[in-house]
C-alpha cells in the first residue's frame, strides 16, 4: 500500500479505523455453555477447553465450570461454564453424552461468533494457520 498518495486527513482516518479494528479484536465476549440435560461421563467428563499449539501438539486449557448439579441417580450431572472468548480462539467441548461415540465439538471464534470445525485435525490446522 503506497501511503504517499493519501492526504494527511485520509491517513489519519485510516489510522483511526485501524485502531478501532484492533481494539474490537482484543475485546472479549462472554459466552455460556451447558451440558445437554443430565450428562453421563461414559467417555470422560463434560468440559470446555481452549486449544493451543505447543510445537506440533495440541494443548488444552480447561475452563473451570460454575459447578455441578447432580441428577437423581448420582452418576450423571448438569454443568455449565461462562467463557470469555476472543477473535481466533479455538475451543473444544464435550457437552453431550454419546451412546457409542465420544461427542466432542470444535469451534473457532470469528467476529464474536462460534464457527464449527469438523474435528480435532481441522482445529489443529486452523491453529497452525494463525502462526
Amino acid at each position: 500500500m503506497d501511503f504517499s498518495k493519501y492526504t494527511d486527513e485520509e491517513l489519519m482516518d485510516i489510522i483511526e479505523k485501524a485502531k478501532a479494528e484492533l481494539a474490537r479484536r482484543r475485546e472479549g465476549k462472554w459466552i455460556h455453555f451447558k451440558t445437554d440435560g443430565c450428562f453421563t461421563p461414559k467417555f470422560g467428563p463434560a468440559y470446555v477447553a481452549k486449544l493451543y499449539l505447543s510445537g506440533d501438539e495440541v494443548e488444552r486449557e480447561f475452563v473451570p465450570s460454575n459447578g455441578k448439579e447432580w441428577c437423581k441417580k448420582s452418576k450423571s450431572y448438569k454443568e455449565d461454564w461462562d467463557v470469555e472468548i476472543f477473535e481466533n480462539d479455538v475451543l473444544e467441548t464435550r457437552l453431550t453424552t454419546g451412546r457409542k461415540v465420544d461427542k466432542r465439538e470444535w469451534y473457532y471464534v470469528k467476529e464474536g461468533e462460534l464457527i464449527p470445525l469438523m474435528d480435532l485435525d481441522e482445529a489443529k490446522q486452523f491453529l497452525k494457520n494463525l502462526k
